[in-house]
């Protein structure tokens, strides 16, 4: 059952609901170090303490928790409030730093679009916040920042009209006709696929959309500022739903094939490097990380099934990073950094 709102609660003649409602507002200003029954009672318009009193314990009856502190020499009692009653439609802090923490991260890992849809939401949030809270989050806007992604330049406008047909089609899901121009041509090319999840990539940067294209039978993984238009078709299916489901699980930074997952296996040498490891280890699929005897190098272990996708990740640590396994992609490796090194002779 949903809860009541306030203007069908009953208060049984003790505390009409614009006063109940004022009281809940200034237990809530009033922040962790509480009000005191003297000061709620003249903020109240000079009721009497048996009024506060009511209103206290209205509150509690209708799920609020309200603690009673005492403070101060000789010590006064305050009333803190944990958490609001079934009826309050205030934003919590927790939700609303949530929030904030959700734009800030979106906009450098994904694209603007998406920052400009949870703006929408925040616009909705910061109407129903405490004005402490609003001195709170605009001091965290300031305190917080974000880098190492990519701000994807999709105009809004223009986002609208290919965001809003992509989650139409994976609703059905249907078949959409995308135009999509990738980064080595020069003129856009439609395809008809079936779309299968939108995906976030903090290696390469950028919003991604990953689908399967029935004509050839192969996944493909679309950055989202490169697809131009969307029409949604008619209802289909997606053939191949583990190869969809490996494709999505098995991919790094933006690259993905349709083969089976291998495993890379790698000494990165450092100790810095073993404890990064244990405190933030990177989101790799299947990522396993053992210092080696002596603790000076890590030996991790991760799986892809795109060697760009891999060979970007470990090509960061330079000539700390050595290639075991599989032999292959140490050879290419290998050949790659020879032939860098030839830039340099």
């Amino acid at each position: 059952m949903s809860p009541r709102p306030i203007t069908t609660i009953q208060t049984k003649g003790l505390v009409d609901s614009d006063r109940l409602r004022e009281a809940l507002r200034l237990i809530r200003e009033a922040g962790p170090q509480g009000i005191t029954r003297e000061d709620l009672r003249e903020s109240l318009g000079e009721v009497s303490l048996r009024t506060v009193d009511r209103a206290v314990a209205l509150l509690e009856a209708q799920g609020a928790q309200i603690e009673r502190n005492r403070n101060g020499w000789p010590s006064v009692l305050h009333f803190v409030l944990k958490k609001g009653p079934t009826w309050d439609e205030h934003v919590s802090s927790e939700a609303r730093l949530a929030l904030q923490l959700a734009s800030l991260s979106l906009a450098q890992s994904g694209t603007l679009l998406w920052q400009d849809k949870l703006a929408v939401i925040e616009s909705l949030a910061t109407g129903k916040m405490s004005s402490r809270d609003r001195k709170l989050f605009d001091q965290l806007k300031k305190a917080v920042h974000v880098q190492g992604g990519v701000d994807d330049p999709v105009d809004p406008v223009q986002g609208d009209g290919v965001l809003e047909p992509i989650l139409r089609g994976l609703e059905g899901p249907r078949e959409l006709d995308i135009s999509y121009q990738s980064a080595d041509s020069d003129k856009a090319v439609i395809h008809t696929v079936v779309p299968y999840a939108l995906s976030h990539d903090l290696f390469s940067g950028g919003s991604f959309l990953l689908v399967w294209e029935p004509s050839r039978q192969l996944p493909l993984h679309l950055r989202l500022n490169r697809i131009n238009s969307v029409k949604v078709g008619r209802l289909s299916a997606i053939a191949q739903e583990e190869v969809m489901k490996s494709a999505a699980r098995y991919q790094i930074g933006g690259w993905m094939s349709a083969k089976a997952p291998f495993e890379v296996e790698a000494r990165i040498r450092g100790a810095h490097w073993i404890r990064a490891f244990q405190e933030a280890p990177p989101a790799l699929p299947d990522f396993e990380s053992d210092p080696t005897k002596g603790g000076q190098a890590a030996l991790v272990r991760f799986k892809a099934n795109h060697e760009l996708g891999a060979i970007r990740w470990l090509l960061q640590f330079g000539k700390s990073v050595e290639v075991l396994k599989p032999d292959w992609l140490r050879e290419t490796i290998l050949q790659q950094l020879q032939e860098a090194a030839e830039q340099y002779a």
